[in-house]
């Protein structure tokens, strides 16, 4: 039995990832400060904080995959403190991830390492393929040096895969934070709302993490649904979606005030295209965002 360490692997997208894994027969183990959600017979974990150092035993070692989904939430007010915290929990994990498996006598096959689609910055409708260069904001060097230090594990035992990520939609995330302010009449796109937005259905998320793992493939790889759409068309449909009081744009002033630094984030937009993937033989599952929302919420009619 194969076994893939999930490190960050209690949230969200981790405890989907580990369901999917677990029913096609792996072994897997999440590593990280909080215990998974779900029990299985196959299902162990450590909890430990990686961006403290290693710990004393390689659970790494002899396993057959690693999938790096550690970090603090982006989606918060951002101070100088906050954004410490974000460069560390992922940059000192992934030091970390890199030194064990590097130090491992026998080192996984794959590394596969979270990443996001805001490693190109504001780009405006420019299409954004994975040769396109950096952007020059802090969420762009955090994507570069996130990438940087995952990389270090390359070798001929351990191929290195970097899943440039777009928004993920599902019930939790990004979506279930904004649930309660659209259903009080408080939601709202931000600026113009003509800036696309990357979208990304959870079980397309999920799938293109397994794809990577079971497939040879190593570099980087942007995951975002095909459909390009605008953020205003993407927060209105929502509303619509939930029956929440319609949509108002917000002015930058108000998103720096309660958002700090994140509101240069949201007013900010990029045309990712997914084609390396696709190119490799992912088919995506969700590809409408229209059809993302109905699958999020059925029961809403």
């Amino acid at each position: 039995m194969k076994k893939i360490v999930i490190v960050g692997g209690a949230g969200f997208i981790g405890t989907k990832l580990s369901e999917a894994l677990l029913e096609m027969g792996y072994a897997v183990l999440v590593v990280g400060p909080s215990a998974p959600k779900i029990r299985h017979e196959n299902l162990e974990h450590i909890i430990c904080d990686l961006s403290k150092g290693s710990p004393e035993v390689n659970f790494i070692d002899g396993t057959h995959g690693v999938v790096n989904l550690a970090g603090a939430t982006i989606g918060k007010r951002w101070n100088s403190a906050y954004k410490k915290l974000l460069y560390t929990s992922r940059i000192e994990t992934t030091k970390t991830i890199t030194t064990l498996i590097k130090s491992s006598s026998y080192p996984p096959s794959v590394l596969v390492n979270a990443s996001g689609i805001g490693y190109y910055g504001d780009r405006g409708t420019e299409p954004l393929d994975e040769n396109c260069s950096q952007g020059g904001d802090f969420l762009a060097k955090l994507c570069v040096d996130w990438e940087e230090e995952a990389l270090k594990a390359n070798s001929n035992h351990t191929r290195v895969v970097l899943i440039r990520t777009a928004n993920v939609l599902g019930p939790a995330g990004l979506l279930a934070s904004l649930y309660p302010l659209f259903k009080v009449g408080l939601g709202g796109y931000f600026g113009s709302g003509k800036q696309l937005m990357p979208w990304i259905h959870w079980k397309d998320i999920v799938g293109i993490y397994i794809f990577a793992i079971e497939n040879l493939i190593a570099g980087a790889y942007n995951a975002s649904a095909l459909e390009v759409v605008s953020q205003k068309y993407l927060f209105k449909l929502f509303g619509e979606t939930i029956h929440a009081p319609f949509v108002l744009p917000v002015p930058y002033f108000l998103g720096k005030i309660a958002l700090g630094e994140f509101a240069d984030a949201l007013f900010a937009g990029q045309n990712a295209v997914s084609k390396k993937i696709c190119d490799a033989g992912y088919k995506f599952s969700v590809n409408e965002i229209k059809s993302a929302f109905k699958d999020i919420y059925p029961e809403i009619g």
